[in-house]
């Protein structure tokens, strides 16, 4: 079929000169493991998207940042403090329904302003991700 292909055998990388690779992947297979244990699952391809997750919100030495930060320039936002709630209401909660009656107080109070206050901040949120690449462009560099 490929006249000009030639196959060759053996390893296609040579471990040893490889340090910094093989503890990347001895890493993410342990995170895996671990993973797979407190999931108590066999399913080992479900848990790679949280594995990715957790890797890229890890910092990074070289660039002082995490790989999350660097790329959507600010930290990753999970759970309830990702939300508009104020941290006084957080701290009350005690239900499903707690939280539910906080989140549709907020959105109910929220106004037309907000979405003026939005639009604004857009330019600046820009500003502040482009100068974060550029820092960490240059802790690169370094």
């Amino acid at each position: 079929m490929w006249p000009e292909l030639k196959i060759v055998h053996g390893k296609p990388r040579h471990s040893q000169s490889q340090g910094s690779v093989e503890r990347a992947n001895q890493d993410i297979e342990n995170m895996l493991a671990t993973w797979l244990t407190d999931n108590r699952t066999k399913k080992w391809s479900e848990g790679l998207k949280f594995i990715q997750f957790m890797k890229n919100c890890s910092l990074h030495s070289g660039i002082k940042f995490s790989p999350y930060e660097v790329m959507f320039g600010t930290k990753a936002k999970i759970g309830l403090k990702s939300t508009l709630l104020p941290i006084n209401i957080i701290s009350d909660l005690r239900t499903e329904e707690d939280l539910e009656t906080a989140l549709n107080s907020i959105s109910t109070t929220s106004n037309s302003n907000n979405d003026i206050e939005n639009t604004e901040a857009v330019p600046l949120r820009i500003k502040s991700i482009c100068e974060s690449r550029n820092e960490s462009l240059k802790n690169l560099k370094v």
